[in-house]
């Protein structure tokens, strides 16, 4: 009688169990995946138990759920962001850069940094190690003149974007307008810039009323010391010394970059983040050094099932496992807990009117679309998940309604 019984209770419990081959068949059987490169990997947190899955080691084009990394590095490296490196005498504040993104930005505001400097009736700005390039290996040379895609740089200011907004009046509201802005009324695009130099073109006819444009500035020294001067209104001169004896003022509130980067999947903000990871390590502001970085904190548990060229995803060079991004989610979790992981994920993909069952990122770039994240099932289990679809030709939303069902199925399971 008692071997019956066992028996009925481990039967029972691996059919609850959320299993490798429950998985397939649900793939197999679900149409909306049919010629995609499907990859899936779960695991139970709290429980010493194996990944399941299929595919779980597969290379795959992680898009914006490379963000996780970024994230995950950061609170590796002490989970504190420096915003700026200051020393003062008298009434000059000497500045260097740390890569820290959020100075004057023009959709999230932050002031801590701007509130920091005004107090100063003249700013020295210091350069400071810098190993950057402008955009990362295999960014669309077509989509430099989107805000997506702005320049990478030690100091990004208004975000390193143009910002026009058309009022009542048809007056045209430009933030920042320290560049020259010709009009012309046959131009085809919105708003134009030459490729060598920040002088903009604008037709007026195209833009809206209540539109908000945003076009990438060419960010230097230069530009970022006359963005300075001219937004503080006050002194500011630029220094080719290096800055000793310094302090470092931290940010306030980190979780505010970490939503910005997953909610809002801003990159250039994320792959500021990475190069700022660098300069906690090495004093260098540097996106590659902030990925080696984060690849080499998995040491050779899975450091070999990730191949990182930049910070935000942008990149068709970016190959991830979903067995690796299950392991940075689980480790995201140990670190800082449910209820901050809550707080920093956006929550329940496009599922509407329901309880908040799923917090995860998405990732898109054409053909591929990845949603990894954190899952509480009704029976009140907890798993870390990743879903990769590559290659797929089905239209999108049906591609998200296949991910939609993963995640009732996981729910329910």
């Amino acid at each position: 009688m008692k071997k019956a019984l066992i028996l009925i209770f481990i039967c029972t419990n691996t059919y609850s169990q959320i299993s490798s081959k429950k998985i397939d068949r649900w793939v197999s059987k679900n149409e909306n995946l049919k010629n995609s490169v499907v990859s899936i990997a779960i695991k139970e947190l709290n429980k010493n138990k194996k990944i399941r899955g299929i595919n779980i080691n597969t290379f795959m084009t992680p898009a914006s759920n490379l963000k996780i990394l970024s994230v995950l590095g950061s609170i590796y490296v002490g989970d504190t962001i420096p915003v700026i490196k200051y020393n003062f005498s008298n009434d000059t504040l000497r500045i260097s850069p740390t890569g820290y993104p959020l100075l004057f930005h023009p959709k999230y505001q932050n002031k801590e940094l701007e509130k920091f400097v005004h107090s100063f009736n003249h700013i020295e700005y210091n350069l400071s190690n810098t190993d950057l390039i402008k955009y990362g290996p295999a960014w669309a040379w077509d989509d430099l003149t989107y805000y997506f895609q702005a320049e990478r740089s030690s100091m990004p200011i208004f975000g390193n974007v143009v910002q026009i907004i058309k009022k009542e009046n048809s007056d045209l509201i430009l933030t920042p307008n320290n560049f020259k802005i010709n009009l012309d009324y046959n131009q085809k695009e919105k708003i134009n810039r030459a490729s060598d130099e920040n002088v903009f073109t604008v037709n007026p006819s195209l833009i809206k009323l209540g539109d908000t444009i945003y076009h990438p500035f060419i960010s230097s020294n230069k530009v970022i010391v006359d963005l300075l001067r001219n937004s503080l209104k006050t002194s500011v001169s630029l220094s080719n010394n290096k800055l000793d004896n310094y302090q470092v003022l931290n940010s306030d509130d980190v979780d505010e970059i970490y939503s910005i980067i997953l909610k809002k999947s801003d990159n250039l903000i994320s792959e500021s983040l990475a190069a700022n990871i660098s300069f906690r390590i090495n004093d260098t502001i540097s996106v590659n050094k902030g990925l080696d970085i984060i690849e080499n904190s998995f040491k050779k548990s899975i450091s070999n099932q990730m191949e990182l060229f930049d910070g935000s995803g942008l990149s068709r060079y970016n190959l991830i496992t979903p067995e690796a991004l299950v392991t940075s989610l689980e480790r995201i979790y140990l670190s800082i807990g449910l209820e901050r992981v809550k707080r920093i994920f956006p929550k329940n993909f496009i599922i509407e009117d329901d309880e908040d069952f799923v917090w995860g990122k998405s990732g898109t770039l054409k053909n591929n679309y990845n949603y990894s994240g954190y899952i509480i099932t009704n029976k009140g289990k907890q798993y870390v998940f990743s879903i990769m679809i590559n290659h797929f030709t089905e239209d999108l939303d049906n591609i998200k309604s296949a991910i939609v069902d993963f995640l009732i199925f996981l729910k329910t399971s």
